[in-house]
């Protein structure tokens, strides 16, 4: 029971500091930020941020995994009936990314905006690319070789999405999820299925 207590506060302790510190991401931005600013926030010590954090770095990349599986997990295989697919027209819908983004825009403009922190950036175009490449290769026909490498596709479109979600943020969202969303599939997806090697009808 003394472990699990201590655990618990640990815990708590770790997410006022990760609270503190996005809170402060959005009013600030990253590199303006100091630990003070986030001891102060989150209303604990300096020596309570030290028994958990080097520095401030160290704390955002604590908190990473969570972050970018919140892109990650809006980015997905189209359900059937999803609006705007048609057969053939998806690899990914990326519908979900845009509508959730936009309902958190300015966390997301300091995250991966043209302001944004590069660690988060890398991380998720890392992530995002591995994602990508899944689906890919649940897309290619049995017993056929792509045509271009599926890493080489499948960097090419985490980071023609991560281009494209950074510009409708810093830009203030001038159109529509649903609108972005078709965009994206017209501009990348005739050359994905190119590169596969499928002929569309």
């Amino acid at each position: 029971m003394k472990n699990e207590r201590v655990d618990r506060r640990v815990q708590r302790t770790r997410q006022l500091l990760n609270d503190a510190l996005m809170s402060l991401i959005v009013e600030k931005g990253y590199e303006a930020i100091t630990v003070q600013n986030i001891i102060d926030r989150a209303n604990l010590g300096r020596s309570t941020f030290y028994a958990h954090y080097r520095d401030k770095e160290d704390l955002l990349l604590s908190g990473m995994e969570e972050l970018v599986h919140s892109i990650i997990w809006r980015v997905e295989d189209p359900p059937a009936g999803d609006e705007g697919c048609g057969e053939n027209n998806h690899i990914i819908s990326t519908a979900p990314l845009f509508r959730y983004t936009e309902t958190h825009q300015r966390f997301y403009q300091a995250m991966v905006g043209k302001q944004g922190i590069d660690a988060v950036i890398q991380t998720t175009h890392a992530h995002l690319s591995g994602h990508v490449q899944e689906q890919l290769e649940q897309l290619l026909p049995e017993g056929q070789n792509p045509l271009v490498p599926l890493p080489v596709m499948a960097n090419f479109l985490a980071g023609s999405l991560l281009t494209l979600l950074t510009w409708w943020l810093d830009n203030d969202v001038p159109y529509p999820p649903a609108r972005m969303d078709e965009m994206f599939q017209r501009l990348t997806m005739p050359g994905i299925w190119a590169g596969l090697g499928i002929t569309l009808r």
